[in-house]
């Protein structure tokens, strides 16, 4: 298993160390068992995929909090028409 490693396109040799620790700590990450992953999912790709769910489901847990707060209503409604007028 590389890693990753066959996609790094380097010039120095900082930048391959940098990108080889970057990969180890995930790596060791996704073997640790990270909080929100059942502990009976043992392969890589099903915990990088729910990984990705979680993170995806963090904009809803905004949003979702932002509306329960006083005036959350307006102020998402606000952030609405200035994310409608930046386009």
């Amino acid at each position: 298993m590389f890693l990753g490693f066959q996609d790094v396109a380097t010039t120095t040799f900082k930048s391959v160390m940098s990108y080889v620790h970057w990969v180890y700590c995930a790596y060791i990450l996704l073997h640790s068992h990270p909080p929100g992953l059942p502990e009976h999912t043992t392969s890589l790709a099903d915990k990088q995929r729910k990984i990705k769910e979680i993170i995806e489901s963090k904009e809803n847990a905004r949003v979702i909090q932002l509306l329960t707060q006083i005036n959350g209503g307006q102020r998402y409604k606000n952030e609405l028409q200035t994310a409608h007028q930046a386009q």
